[in-house]
């Protein structure tokens, strides 16, 4: 797969609490009671890998904490979040890029993929998704500084996390988004914006029985992938992935669930009110920031904005690329992402 022409936000990871790790493809067998559910996306990844099945899938969690994830790889952790409306397949060509080097773990985002998708509307806060993502870290990776990997809610949340638990990361690469403060700022200060943004107010009306019509699914289909699959940017069996990822049940509402928890009215906005975590924060790690200069999700000043709370801002910008760096050219976005993650003189290429 390699582009998506998506205008919309994403989102990240719900809850609090967790419980013990379940790999899929551990050698115990589940209990007769217990319905293992399977993943095609996975199955997909292991059979457009080079040799074997090296990509693995797990859970985090139960009921409504459970977080699905897939991994491939050995070595340091990094750990993908996505965006909305997608899961953690978008990630393949990164995935498929460092697994001989890092364990690259991507995570279906609460409310996506085969992920839970909780109900209430607070699950999707900023604070609990981050108290959420900082226990699987703990879970997945224990005593392990990490890097983490964001793309649009996904990045947000990463980089407010950032902001917050730096001390548990090694470095942090962000996809077309900004701090969730910054979000805020943008949203109450810049018209540009607000312009750019006023996708946010319909979805913010939509409610749980629209979400979860057929023909709510196919419309946000034929928005995100369909135009992909007309021109062979993803092929059939990754267009029938994500048409069936858009048609779980709860997965779409779950995902504007975050726009709800979030983003206030327009004429609501206080962002004093609303930070997280807090006013003033900034990040104490290397970040990189990946753009296109075709993005008109964010304005070009949410750059500026996130480069004042962050004195270690490296930003990578690519021509004829929009909103979704990472499959519009995944060959920069994989050169760029290496260039920061991997050592001096460390190559990333499979064993001979």
């Amino acid at each position: 797969m390699r582009m998506l022409g998506l205008i919309l936000m994403g989102s990240a990871l719900a809850s609090c609490s967790y419980s013990p790790a379940k790999d899929l493809n551990a050698a115990s067998a589940p209990s007769v009671t217990e319905a293992i559910p399977t993943d095609p996306a996975a199955e997909y990844a292991n059979a457009l890998a080079e040799s074997g099945a090296p990509y693995r899938q797990g859970f985090s969690g139960e009921g409504e904490d459970r977080i699905h994830y897939v991994e491939a790889g050995a070595g340091p952790a990094v750990i993908f979040i996505h965006g909305f409306p997608s899961f953690w397949y978008v990630w393949r060509d990164q995935m498929e890029a460092f697994r001989h080097c890092r364990r690259v773990i991507a995570i279906d985002a609460p409310g996506a993929g085969l992920s839970a998708k909780p109900e209430p509307n607070q699950a999707y806060r900023v604070e609990a998704l981050a108290k959420r993502l900082d226990a699987l870290i703990a879970e997945l990776a224990p005593g392990e500084k990490v890097t983490l990997v964001g793309h649009d809610w996904g990045g947000a949340l990463a980089w407010s996390y950032a902001q917050w638990q730096s001390e548990k990361l090694d470095r942090l690469a962000v996809f077309s988004a900004p701090p969730y403060n910054v979000l805020l700022d943008l949203l109450a200060t810049d018209p540009q914006q607000r312009e750019v943004s006023s996708y946010m107010p319909t979805l913010l009306a939509i409610d749980r029985e629209t979400a979860s019509t057929d023909a709510f699914a196919r419309s946000f289909y034929d928005l995100a992938y369909k135009r992909m699959v007309d021109t062979q940017v993803l092929d059939e069996r990754e267009g029938a992935i994500f048409r069936d990822g858009l048609a779980r049940d709860g997965a779409l509402y779950a995902g504007i669930q975050w726009y709800k928890a979030n983003i206030p009215a327009f004429e609501q906005l206080n962002p004093a009110a609303s930070y997280w975590p807090g006013p003033g924060t900034t990040t104490k790690i290397p970040v990189l920031l990946v753009r296109g200069k075709q993005d008109r999700t964010f304005v070009k000043r949410m750059a500026e904005l996130a480069a004042a709370d962050t004195p270690d801002l490296t930003i990578a910008e690519f021509e004829d690329v929009g909103h979704w760096t990472q499959f519009q050219n995944p060959e920069a976005a994989n050169a760029a992402l290496g260039g920061f993650i991997l050592g001096d003189g460390e190559e990333c290429a499979p064993a001979r």
